[in-house]
């Protein structure tokens, strides 16, 4: 096996991958983020050779289900208290992947069958899951936004899918200067060493290649609606606890992991604006929210 060493968010962790293959050339968005060395793990993902048996599942608990997009996910508890996470494509019936997580997330084993473009998919949702399980823990939380740094802080911007967050940060990039794309889709959040909030750029954004290893002071958060006016407000602690949640990848049945994400989503809401933007996908509404934001 081929082990590669990346570090996000101020943790590292390891891909332990087939030799066979050639992964150099396939994942091209982690290499800002590669390493050399590591005193410190967060977790160690082995992706098992193509020709390696499936687990079995008959004797697993079924915990849920749920579909995101065009994914479907199963997700089993092991009689070794391990976490097993199924995983499908409604577009590809015969493909499919197990990833097999154990001591609290720091390890991980996945199995994978299909061709090399569902073999990296998989393995990037994956990493994703891991980082996000495991990274709970350590004040890191992986977040659905868009990022603007701009004067070293970054502002981030919320919603569902198709609400605009992607376009408002154009918008910022278009009309308010010396702006920069952070992310588009997964930053990770949470508090540094010195327990600021900071953003940190990552291997995972969406359909927009922007891989920056860098790092911001969380300027602020903006949960965008689609609305025929532009009016922003800011919310309360209450109100931006609600905001940010739905944003978090977690498994918030697991208890100890909802008690450290909690922990750290209430760090940041005491220390962070967190405003709510009705917004037009115009202009006036990126200079409403960036005057809102930085108080220029």
């Amino acid at each position: 096996m081929k082990t590669c060493l990346y570090e996000v968010g101020e943790l590292t962790f390891a891909l332990h991958l087939p030799e066979e293959e050639a992964w150099d050339s396939r994942l091209q968005n982690y290499r800002p983020f590669s390493v050399r060395q590591a005193d410190d793990l967060l977790f160690q993902l082995s992706v098992l050779p193509a020709r390696e048996m499936l687990p079995d599942t008959a004797a697993d608990k079924l915990m849920t289900t749920f579909e995101e997009e065009s994914q479907q996910f199963r997700l089993f508890r092991t009689a070794a208290d391990e976490v097993k996470i199924e995983m499908t494509l409604s577009n590809r019936p015969k493909a499919i992947s197990y990833l097999v997580m154990a001591d609290r997330y720091a390890s991980g084993k996945l199995y994978i069958r299909g061709g090399i473009e569902f073999r990296d998919y998989v393995v990037n949702n994956a990493v994703m899951i891991l980082y996000a399980f495991a990274g709970a823990f350590h004040h890191r939380l992986l977040q659905h936004a868009s990022v603007i740094k701009r004067k070293d802080k970054g502002y981030l911007f919320l919603g569902k899918s198709g609400t605009g967050k992607s376009t408002h940060s154009r918008l910022w990039l278009r009309h308010v200067g010396q702006c920069e794309l952070l992310n588009d889709d997964n930053p990770v959040i949470g508090l540094n060493a010195e327990g600021i909030p900071t953003v940190y750029g990552t291997p995972w954004s969406g359909k927009t290649p922007c891989y920056k290893n860098e790092a911001a002071r969380i300027g602020g958060f903006v949960q965008l609606w689609q609305a025929p006016e532009n009016k922003i407000a800011e919310l309360s602690v209450v109100q931006a606890y609600a905001a940010l949640l739905p944003t978090v990848s977690s498994m918030k049945w697991d208890r100890r992991m909802a008690d450290a994400m909690n922990e750290t989503l209430n760090a940041l809401i005491t220390k962070v604006p967190v405003f709510s933007l009705n917004c037009l996908p115009d202009e006036a509404a990126a200079e409403l929210s960036f005057h809102a934001l930085t108080g220029e």
